[in-house]
């Protein structure tokens, strides 16, 4: 049970760090632009191309859920060595017209509409490491935003 477990560690880390839970980190991401992001889950720390960078909302995020799903699954955290998420980040601004993927974008209730989209293709790999045992997961994903999304 505890292989499977941390695998599903490794699958979910890949996905959170491309679905919702990134939503807040969106305009720090455009920011730093096309690159590498590197979190470690255990400790909440960031680097981006290789240099620290204050954390990201994700990264409390990522460390949140796995120091919760260990313990409900009763796995010490201290088992493990590490839990680590890179996401490769290649951002561009494309037109609507552009624009491949759907869904709706909203600002206090107010569907955004937008002549120009933020474009992000995602390749993110993760690793969990406890004793000799290590466990990888890959996951692509793109996402598309209106410019100036979401809106403070």
């Amino acid at each position: 049970m505890r292989r499977k477990r941390l695998q599903h560690v490794a699958d979910t880390l890949c996905h959170m760090l491309c679905g919702w839970r990134q939503i807040q980190d969106k305009p720090r991401l455009v920011e730093l632009g096309s690159g590498t992001l590197e979190i470690d889950a255990l400790s909440g720390n960031c680097a981006f191309n290789g240099s620290p960078i204050s954390p990201l909302g994700v990264a409390t995020e990522l460390r949140l859920w796995l120091s919760e799903d260990l313990a409900a699954h009763s796995i010490p955290i201290s088992s493990l060595e590490s839990a680590r998420v890179r996401a490769d980040l290649n951002f561009a601004e494309i037109s609507a017209h552009d624009r491949t993927t759907s869904g709706e974008f909203y600002v206090r209730g107010r569907s955004q509409r937008a002549a120009s989209w933020h474009r992000c293709k995602i390749r993110c790999k993760s690793e969990v490491v406890s004793g000799p045992d290590v466990y990888t997961s890959e996951f692509s994903d793109l996402e598309e935003w209106p410019l100036g999304w979401p809106a403070a």
